[in-house]
């Protein structure tokens, strides 16, 4: 990592800006759930990492609260009717944590580092589909595609979309050396990353929103106890914690200091069916578990309630989303009983039931359990170390070789746009190990409308095709739909600006002691 030199210089820098002001001087501490994984959102794929990294990195565009698209480092766009050309227009007067000018020129070198998948980038499936990026004037980029793509200005909002200094970028090739040497143009420089211990950051004083930040530093602290976290914050040693556990949101909300930020999520719980194997290849079975599972009690006893059950294949607030009502998934033990007798399976079967250790995991895993025991399906519970279960999951080359059965899991489509909820899940190019389609799913009616949700830029045809996708994908049920759990930040009360978008980041760059 860095010199012992280089980083006490570092830390002695951020601590005389931290006094500048004197007694004034306000610095926010933050509890967070797990520890970084590095500096590149180009390489990144975790949510938390893609958190501290939006303090220092911004977008083209990015979302708001409600995750609309909202321009950042553009001020607007166009496109073709086709969805294979955009060009977008970029803000002036705005520079780099190094002094580096933003403009065209950065745009391009920063896309084309993404597109190129020599550069073996973990994130370049997600713009795979650009074919160039050239420069107009300084401040304008038209980005050509190689197949119609209408999700582009939502996929440019990707956490990963970020601008890096192209000073930056030439100073180190290498990828291990720029993962900690981060520089953007937001609001916060790094200073240090002691892994497992803190991450610090400092204000930017010339950052290009005037009057922002409003805190002089950030020191995040990776502490996976849920019950420590909790315990810092009522002692006053952090300012929030990130994220609340539910079971702890009354000890949050007994204290007069404290209070919780609480946003809907776009984060998707489901049990995934193998449909390869013979009891799930039956569509009846499939649709025998969505009647059998309690979505609001899957919430009281995984997530305190708080959150809403699921009302179609897509969260509510991703683009897009229309409430299905047929078939009505209403807990129905009845129904699913017979659903499970037409499809011959009266006396239930045997089947293992993966998921992570994490301790909701396992909780909301006993629960499903008993839950389809009422129907005759004998479930093993199987949960895994993180590791292990990525590596038995993903890693998978053939289909005949998966040894899932069904697995309890979850997925945020954080373009905030119905293709990344629908295709990497359903879609039949989604197979592992090319996505994420743990369900070996595949219906050509369903892969033609997420097809033709992306042919076009016209917003009225893309909502007809994930219409169609979203309706299909609800009576073939190739997951069990289970529900979107609340966001939810434990904070001291007078910190505003501190809160998780709907994809389960955390926002801090408006943070304010009032």
């Amino acid at each position: 990592m860095q010199s012992t030199f280089l980083r006490k210089s570092l830390v002695a820098a951020a601590l005389a800006l931290c006094f500048v002001a004197g007694a004034q001087a306000k610095d926010l501490r933050i509890s967070m759930y797990a520890d970084m994984t590095g500096f590149d959102p180009h390489d990144t794929t975790d949510t938390l990492s893609y958190s501290v990294q939006s303090a220092i990195f911004e977008r083209l565009f990015q979302f708001d609260s409600k995750m609309a698209i909202v321009p950042v480092l553009a001020t607007d766009y166009t496109s073709n009717s086709e969805a294979t050309e955009f060009t977008i227009n970029l803000r002036h007067d705005v520079t780099f944590q190094d002094g580096t000018p933003f403009n065209a020129d950065a745009v391009k070198i920063n896309l084309d580092r993404l597109a190129n998948p020599a550069n073996h980038l973990k994130r370049n499936a997600l713009f795979s589909m650009i074919k160039s990026v050239d420069v107009v004037t300084p401040y304008q980029v038209k980005i050509t595609l190689n197949k119609p793509f209408g999700a582009m200005i939502n996929t440019l909002a990707h956490p990963s979309a970020v601008m890096h200094s192209p000073a930056s970028l030439k100073q180190y090739p290498n990828e291990q050396d720029l993962s900690v040497h981060p520089v953007g143009t937001g609001p916060f420089k790094f200073v240090e990353w002691q892994q497992g211990k803190d991450v610090k950051l400092v204000k930017y004083d010339n950052y290009w929103q005037k009057g922002w930040p409003k805190v002089d530093s950030v020191t995040l602290y990776p502490t996976p106890e849920d019950s420590t976290q909790v315990a810092k914050l009522k002692s006053g040693g952090v300012d929030a914690v990130y994220p609340l556990p539910s079971d702890l949101v009354d000890a949050v909300k007994s204290d007069p200091k404290l209070d919780i930020s609480q946003n809907p999520g776009i984060y998707l719980y489901y049990i995934a069916f193998n449909t390869q194997k013979k009891e799930f290849s039956d569509v009846r079975v499939r649709q025998a578990i969505n009647y059998a599972i309690d979505r609001n009690l899957w919430l009281k006893v995984g997530f305190a309630g708080l959150g809403s059950p699921s009302t179609s294949p897509l969260p509510k607030n991703v683009q897009f989303y229309q409430k299905q009502t047929s078939p009505d998934y209403s807990y129905n033990i009845a129904k699913a009983k017979a659903l499970m007798k037409a499809a011959g399976y009266e006396k239930g079967f045997d089947v293992e039931l993966w998921s992570s250790n994490k301790t909701d995991r396992i909780r909301s895993g006993q629960f499903l359990k008993q839950q389809l025991s009422l129907i005759g399906i004998r479930v093993k519970l199987v949960p895994m170390d993180s590791g292990t279960l990525n590596q038995r999951l993903w890693s998978t080359p053939k289909p005949a070789d998966a040894k899932v059965e069904m697995y309890y899991g979850a997925w945020s489509a954080s373009t905030g746009d119905a293709d990344w909820a629908l295709r990497p899940l359903f879609a039949t190019e989604s197979w592992i190990p090319k996505g994420y389609n743990v369900s070996y799913y595949s219906n050509k009616k369903v892969d033609e409308a997420i097809t033709a949700g992306l042919q076009t830029a016209d917003v009225a045809k893309r909502k007809a095709a994930y219409a169609d996708a979203q309706k299909l994908l609800w009576a073939d049920a190739p997951v069990a739909y289970l529900g979107v759990p609340d966001n939810l930040v434990g904070k001291r009360k007078d910190l505003s600006g501190v809160y998780m978008l709907a994809d389960g980041s955390l926002i801090f760059n408006q943070a304010e002691f009032k």
